[in-house]
């Protein structure tokens, strides 16, 4: 997909019990730290946390109004564990642009954070809807299956996901 979109998609599996996350200094923020305090906590207990990085010259939308929105939700998704607040930021883009498969990619990491995984893998299924050969969409998927529980599904995603490109789908 337009040379891989995906320019850094960090799995990071993390042991969110052993209390492995914690608030770090930034010293250039990608824009001003959130406005309000958010009453959502950072993380949520259990499975993993996903985390993902888009080359900005790659970013499919022709509309820099959703480009804006879309970076703004990956800040808060991405630096500050801000999940349901960058929900908004997604759903602004694709209010924008439907067809903004990167925004559909980052809804669905989002929701998974939230352990929301339903809703993550149809998020997924309409990234992976227009842009079916994006491996790292495939992979992703693929762990947000394991976390729900749908180890089969999640086998055959990974298998996908190598298909594609065989630096993913180890699963």
């Amino acid at each position: 997909m337009r040379g891989l979109i995906v320019f850094g998609i960090l799995l990071i599996a993390i042991a969110i019990t052993g209390g492995c996350i914690f608030q770090t200094e930034h010293s250039a923020p990608l824009i001003n730290p959130p406005p309000s305090i958010s009453t959502e906590p950072d993380v949520h207990p259990g499975g993993s946390a996903l985390a993902i990085a888009f080359k900005g010259d790659e970013i499919s939308t022709k509309s820099p109004e959703a480009k804006e929105r879309f970076i703004t939700g990956l800040t808060y998704l991405t630096q500050y564990a801000r999940y349901n607040e960058s929900l908004e930021y997604f759903d602004a883009a694709l209010a924008i642009d439907q067809n903004f498969s990167e925004a559909w990619l980052a809804k669905a990491v989002a929701f998974h954070n939230m352990k929301q995984y339903e809703d993550a893998i149809r998020c997924y299924d309409k990234a992976l809807e227009l842009s079916p050969g994006d491996a790292g969409t495939w992979s992703l998927k693929a762990v947000t299956l394991w976390d729900s529980g749908k180890v089969n599904e999640s086998a055959v995603c990974f298998r996908r996901a190598n298909d594609l490109d065989p630096r993913y789908g180890t699963g």
